[in-house]
């Protein structure tokens, strides 16, 4: 990974190390920049701490390679546009905030194929024609909500209790998930859950208000839709011995006993679906059911989750402690 640090030969020989060597030697037409900002980077790889070298060890089916450039500075799409300037590069995959600026570097380098990783949803004017140049890539949730909801119907089928599930929710308006994972409680013969939701002004205060009331009423499992507070909220429902269903946790180390699944969105793979699309479309990769370490799978969840939380390396991992997602 490269944090923008000016354009001479030298930058630009640590850029493209990967790209097959120094200034004299190096291909950037043969290279996709995957272009983030620093910190929200930080936060994608504090969730999957292999990322970047999963995406630098990428070979595509053209040959290019993919290198990860980090941009920090008050102005990310001018540095990102002075780059560009410097090499020919095959592409440029821009996230989040990047992406809402595609429309002008997509028009002042017509020969650079860009792909568009909003991540939190569409980018800026998805319903109009994409650039020739363009392709957008969005998260499809939905199913794995769907089958989240499915799991977890399963799971409590196998408790000896009939507790409940709760939502707990920093947003007044219901989401396209937690629809979605509610649509697969029901599938699933669990009764609706109980409800609970807050506003963001009240921040820690009315999480701690909603999880305590969810506790007092016996629920099992949380569904967690907090941002930024997951990992207080973890901490509450730690406290209480309750089991939480979160979203994009990763492979964080921290709240093995409480995590019970999370639905992560597979960003390599979704970057690597961007760049082998036509140009000028917008398409979708879908995100994964990570089943967590908090109990056993159900026996009825073959076909409902894609993979297994792996356990911390070291005992000293095991910790309720985490970066938030």
């Amino acid at each position: 990974i490269r944090r923008r640090r000016g354009l001479a030969c030298a930058a630009a020989l640590l850029l493209l190390a990967a790209a097959g060597g120094g200034c004299a030697g190096a291909r950037p037409e043969r290279t996709y920049l995957v272009a983030a900002e620093a910190p929200f980077w930080d936060a994608v790889t504090a969730a999957w701490p292999n990322l970047a070298a999963g995406l630098e060890d990428t070979a595509l089916a053209d040959g290019s390679r993919l290198q990860v450039l980090l941009v920090g500075g008050e102005q990310p799409r001018a540095e990102l546009a002075e780059q560009l300037a410097g090499a020919r590069y095959a592409g440029v995959v821009l996230t989040a905030l990047l992406a809402l600026e595609a429309e002008e570097l997509a028009a002042a380098h017509p020969e650079v194929r860009f792909v568009l990783l909003p991540w939190s949803g569409p980018g800026r004017g998805s319903g109009a024609p994409l650039p020739a140049n363009v392709t957008e890539i969005s998260f499809e949730r939905s199913a794995a909500y769907e089958r989240a909801g499915r799991l977890v119907a399963a799971h409590l089928a196998e408790r000896s209790d009939a507790a409940p599930v709760a939502v707990v929710a920093v947003d007044w308006r219901e989401s396209a998930g937690l629809a979605a994972f509610r649509a697969g409680l029901a599938a699933g013969g669990a009764p609706a859950p109980i409800v609970k939701r807050f506003a963001r002004a009240r921040g820690s205060a009315g999480l701690r208000d909603r999880l305590d009331a969810v506790i007092g009423d016996g629920a099992a499992v949380v569904y967690l839709e907090v941002g930024e507070l997951t990992a207080e909220a973890l901490r509450a429902l730690t406290d209480g011995g309750r089991l939480a269903v979160v979203g994009n946790w990763g492979r964080r180390p921290g709240f093995e006993a409480t995590v019970l699944l999370s639905v992560d969105d597979a960003a390599r793979e979704a970057i690597v679906a961007g760049i082998e699309s036509p140009a000028g479309t917008r398409n979708a990769a879908p995100a994964r059911v990570v089943w967590g370490l908090a109990a056993p799978l159900p026996d009825a969840a073959a076909d409902l989750y894609d993979d297994l939380r792996a356990a911390p390396a070291e005992a000293g991992e095991r910790s309720p402690t985490a970066t938030d997602p």
